[in-house]
């Protein structure tokens, strides 16, 4: 039997491939979504013994596990937080600890079925941006030159080395929202203009060296094999800097694309060193040819890779927890 985990809110677009497959495939599955608990009001309870049930189903018994996620706090309390009278501070502190809780219960959820095959594999080491980095270069994959500082001196330093850096967070990409606007924390290419007003010291923050580009590539990663993709993003100023700050008048050119065999090799190993049995890899292609790594997303987006280069990874994905179902 083979389980399926969903993110709440998150596209369905990507599961519902996988799902259309596994039904033309004739493959059993249960579908686990966050959708239902926060909206639909299914209940659900989970036992040392390693039972998982819900509405009074239990559901044990899996061989083949994908999971994107299952619960997020922010939208389990909702209206707690609008109706809550306390501090910024207070509030802030609870959200982030609702965060971690929820956090350790997706974990345990799937820790149930630690015997089982998961995609991505439950003993991946969940490392940060940085981190990535340090492995890579140890495998002798180029990256660019990174600093964390919160020292406006020692940034200065680190900006006239290479005239222009960009910025971006060290987790996840970050967004806020609220009734009338979504704002997200994006990469940015910045000069020394930018940092002016800056103060002598400041929260700490990840810049690195910006890498001139001749295209950004993202590679879909499954259990060894690579399906890449090579965007076009620095014909457009838009996107110049970062491909997601998407055009939709104009969407960047995307096509298939061929990694070199040492490349790829060396991002295998990459892999298998952080435990992860699939992911999303981004690289840029600079004007001279080299190969520059970035980092990697264990359960970055592939459904914009698979179909402008019809590699059908829904197809690949079902196949491969399929073969798990034993």
């Amino acid at each position: 039997m083979i389980l399926i985990g969903k993110d709440y809110k998150e596209s369905n677009e990507s599961h519902e491939g996988v799902i259309d497959w596994l039904l033309y495939r004739n493959a059993k599955f249960d579908f686990l979504s966050g959708d239902d608990y926060y909206e639909n009001g299914k209940n659900w309870s989970l036992e040392i013994n390693n039972s998982l049930e819900i509405n009074k189903l239990n559901l044990k018994n899996y061989n083949s596990i994908w999971f994107r996620g299952f619960l997020r706090h922010r939208d389990y309390l909702k209206e707690t937080f609008v109706k809550l009278e306390s501090t910024n501070d207070n509030i802030s502190e609870l959200r982030w600890r609702l965060g971690q809780e929820i956090s350790k219960i997706n974990s345990q959820i799937f820790n149930t079925y630690k015997n089982a095959y998961q995609l991505p594999d439950i003993s991946a080491i969940k490392v940060d941006k940085f981190s990535m980095l340090r492995k890579a270069k140890d495998l002798d994959l180029l990256i660019p030159n990174s600093l964390i500082t919160n020292s406006k001196k020692e940034l200065l330093i680190f900006l006239k080395k290479y005239k222009y850096i960009i910025s971006k967070p060290l987790y996840e990409l970050v967004y806020f929202e609220d009734k009338e606007n979504v704002t997200f924390f994006k990469t940015k290419k910045l000069a020394i203009e930018s940092f002016k007003s800056l103060p002598e010291k400041f929260f700490p923050s990840f810049f690195q060296k910006y890498i001139e580009k001749d295209i950004e590539l993202r590679a879909f990663y499954l259990e060894g094999n690579f399906y890449t993709m090579a965007i076009f993003s620095q014909l457009d100023p838009q996107t110049k800097a970062d491909f997601r700050n998407y055009n939709k008048e104009r969407p960047n050119r995307n096509v298939p694309y061929s990694l070199p065999e040492e490349i790829e090799n060396k991002l295998r190993i990459l892999m298998n060193e952080l435990c992860l049995n699939t992911g999303s890899i981004d690289l840029i292609k600079t004007p001279d040819k080299k190969y520059v790594f970035l980092e990697v997303n264990p359960t970055g987006q592939f459904g914009f890779v698979s179909k402008p280069c019809n590699y059908y990874l829904e197809d690949e994905i079902a196949k491969e927890l399929i073969k798990h179902d034993d």
